[in-house]
């Protein structure tokens, strides 16, 4: 009987050994690059305790504690109740920012969507020249983006636009959202997670001046961005790269980084929100006056995908009424930056129709939180650590760092042969 029971016992602990042993093996993801479809899928599963984590990137209510070296994220006070608490993320791994099953063989599956044909789709945009002598805005073939590229020139260091007038000729037909699907891309963060922009991985090697891809969005996801004229990144053929800031609040560092890129004779986009625009008239007045283009970042810095139709509009419309109210000779906005980059085909569309190109980003860093900057080095290695071909870099201008480090990193970015251009250079 002793005997019996000291051998069910050591049969009991072999095989509790090998199921732990199992248990910590690592899997290698091995994604397929770009180059050979550019589709980020994985061939293997991702681990489950990897499965939960999401990219909340470009949450100006997000609240960030570093401490240790590690990253906490915690929902602020203006955090919409129905968001969940996101885990800690690695910002800079392999694996940050897939959504919950794009480890998954099945969901990683591409389900293609052919483009619309043209004259079969209702978004009705007449698009509109703008008589520049250095380039128009003329879309691609089969796009439905109310523009595409613009003439930009510099005079004295400074830029100037051939800005085309606001094309809302697709609002003749927004009758059709209010029963338009809003489904979430196929790669979208999955429910109850909130459906934030990612970008792809891509890491820069300085030394030898390569930019490797661990892995990018859907391709579906792509053709529909592309679709309505929708920028994530723009010139991939070129060294070239975009800077973009979200203004949200004013915490003192704008000015700062108005002067750098000043002085550097670089061109900035600055998104900004309905009480930015009631409130910095002055910062927003260099903005113009010095050659940067301007957009629009919301009345209330909402998840767009989760209002109505018309609300969506006052959202728009209050930000562009307000702007014109202290600013009436100043060019149209024409770009949309979605709060936190929550964004669907939907929402593309309506903004479209609005006369809007949404854009959303391809590299943007933990900056926004003014109470917890990043250490000088840090966060200008980590911009350096993720510069690419077409890289659009999305940068808050409450961000004291930001404003310390810009003209270095300027001068870095040139420094490696990239040139730095305007959004209206992207084409759609």
């Amino acid at each position: 009987m002793n005997r019996n029971r000291l051998t069910a016992a050591i049969v009991s602990l072999l095989l509790c050994l090998s199921s732990c042993a199992s248990a910590g093996k690592t899997i290698v993801l091995e994604p397929d690059l770009p180059s050979e479809g550019g589709v980020g899928r994985y061939t293997h599963s991702v681990p489950a305790d990897e499965e939960n984590k999401d990219m909340n990137a470009e949450t100006d209510s997000l609240q960030i504690s570093r401490e240790a070296g590690k990253e906490e994220v915690t929902a602020g006070p203006d955090s919409p109740e129905t968001e969940k608490t996101p885990a800690p993320v690695d910002w800079t791994s392999s694996s940050a920012g897939i959504p919950a099953d794009a480890g998954n063989a099945e969901t990683q599956k591409q389900q293609e969507n052919p483009p619309s044909e043209g004259g079969t789709d209702s978004l009705s945009i007449d698009v509109q020249q703008s008589g520049s002598t250095g380039g128009g805005s003329d879309v691609s073939e089969g796009s439905l983006s109310p523009f595409g590229t613009f003439g930009w020139r510099q005079e004295n260091g400074v830029y100037k636009y051939d800005v085309p007038a606001q094309n809302t000729s697709g609002m003749a037909t927004i009758a059709e959202m209010y029963s338009f699907p809003t489904t979430r891309f196929e790669d979208a963060n999955k429910p109850p997670d909130p459906d934030n922009w990612y970008p792809g991985q891509v890491t820069y090697d300085e030394s030898t001046g390569e930019a490797t891809y661990g892995w990018d969005r859907w391709n579906s996801t792509k053709e529909t961005m592309a679709k309505y004229g929708a920028i994530y990144r723009g010139d991939e053929t070129r060294k070239v790269c975009y800077l973009t800031f979200d203004c949200g609040y004013e915490y003192g560092a704008t000015a700062k980084i108005l002067d750098a890129l000043r002085d550097k004779q670089a061109p900035g986009a600055f998104m900004l929100t309905g009480p930015y625009v009631r409130t910095q008239h002055d910062l927003i007045k260099r903005m113009l006056d010095e050659g940067h283009i301007v957009g629009n970042h919301t009345n209330n810095h909402l998840d767009m995908t989760k209002l109505t139709v018309d609300e969506v509009i006052d959202e728009m419309r209050t930000v562009e009424q307000d702007f014109k109210a202290q600013f009436p000779d100043a060019p149209d906005m024409l770009y949309f930056r979605p709060p936190a980059g929550a964004v669907n085909e939907w929402l593309l569309r309506i903004e479209a129709k609005m006369g809007y190109r949404t854009i959303t980003w391809s590299y943007t860093y933990h900056d926004y939180d003014p109470y917890a900057q990043w250490d000088y080095y840090d966060a200008l290695n980590t911009l350096k650590e993720h510069l690419h071909p077409g890289c659009v870099y999305l940068l808050h201008a409450e961000s004291s760092t930001n404003a310390e480090i810009l003209p270095e990193f300027i001068d870095w970015i040139r420094s490696q042969g990239y040139v730095i251009e305007p959004l209206c250079a992207i084409g759609a």
